[in-house]
């Protein structure tokens, strides 16, 4: 895992799976902007978090030596092996402490559940209540 990593396009938070300790965020497709892909960033064995329901666009980084301190006092507890990613330049865009990060992306239709957990099947958007617009 390469970090920090730039996603240049809106991604929101798709879905947090608990029993399952995994966050869902994704980056829908749009033809008309022309993002012909669906962008899916997981994580997984998640123990805390802090996060937007929207990012414009995504950094995620490691937290540095000092953010991580005050997040461990935040959080306490045993960490085993997870880590502190921060979606954002601060910690104001968030936190998550997780064991691990993955992303990818899919040309696949948006209907598919998801292309990163596929052995969980995700629930279905409301298609009768618009979705939320892009920040400009």
């Amino acid at each position: 895992m390469d970090l920090p990593v730039t996603f240049a396009r809106p991604l929101r938070l798709f879905t947090y799976i608990i029993g399952h300790s995994q966050l869902l965020l994704r980056g829908e497709q749009n033809h008309e902007r022309g993002r012909t892909t669906t962008l899916e960033v997981v994580f997984k064995n998640v123990s805390s978090l802090s996060v937007r329901d929207h990012y414009p666009s995504l950094t995620i980084r490691l937290a540095s030596g000092e953010e991580e301190e005050e997040l461990r006092e935040a959080v306490p507890g045993p960490w085993y092996d997870a880590r502190a990613f921060a979606p954002g330049e601060r910690l104001l865009g968030g936190f998550v402490v997780a064991g691990t990060v993955f992303w990818g992306e899919s040309s696949a239709p948006e209907t598919y559940s998801s292309f990163l957990i596929p052995e969980h099947t995700l629930p279905e958007p409301e298609m009768d209540r618009p979705s939320p617009s892009e920040p400009r």
